[in-house]
């Protein structure tokens, strides 16, 4: 049985979440989260404090990262089944050049998270977090998600999407 079958039992899945939990390092929950602003690949300038009003769900990657590779089609669903929400925005810093970025997305396409190259010590400086991929949730700048764990099966992107919806201001 794969693994994947086995997160259809809620036990499992469950303990599958905690598990990452424990093992994800990162900023407290209920911590406001650090500010930032960037220019994500397409040129657009994303500054925090516009965002305030909106649920941020982030993730952190890098080009070449095998859980993030596992996530990917979970995370276009994701995006795509929530495209009309204007509550929610989604981000990604790619810990990863630019032209890595861009050439990596030309051959798999992006998962319609705007993104933006950072540099690897500023996400560890500021978010306190190693591993990738990692997803945070903020909702009015406070940090009320982080896990470290690839969105890898439909059951976890059932969870996620839940988590994500149990914070919106339109639930």
């Amino acid at each position: 049985m794969s693994q994947s079958n086995t997160l259809s039992n809620p036990e499992v899945l469950e303990s599958t979440v905690e598990n990452a939990r424990k093992v994800t390092l990162g900023l407290p929950i209920g911590s406001k989260f650090p500010e930032f602003d960037y220019v994500d690949l397409a040129g657009n300038r994303i500054e925090y404090s516009e965002l305030r009003d909106k649920l941020i769900v982030l993730n952190t990657w890098f080009v070449g990262c095998t859980g993030c590779k596992q996530e990917e089609e979970n995370l276009k669903k994701l995006t795509e089944e929530l495209k009309d929400r204007e509550d929610i925005v989604f981000l990604s810093f790619a810990m990863s050049s630019p032209q890595k970025i861009e050439r990596y997305f030309s051959k798999r396409g992006d998962f319609g998270y705007k993104t933006a190259s950072v540099d690897r010590k500023w996400v560890n400086e500021n978010f306190n977090i190693e591993l990738s991929p990692t997803h945070y949730i903020i909702k009015e700048g406070i940090l009320v998600e982080l896990i470290s764990i690839p969105i890898y099966s439909p059951q976890l992107l059932d969870w996620y999407k839940n988590r994500i919806l149990e914070f919106s201001s339109e639930s």
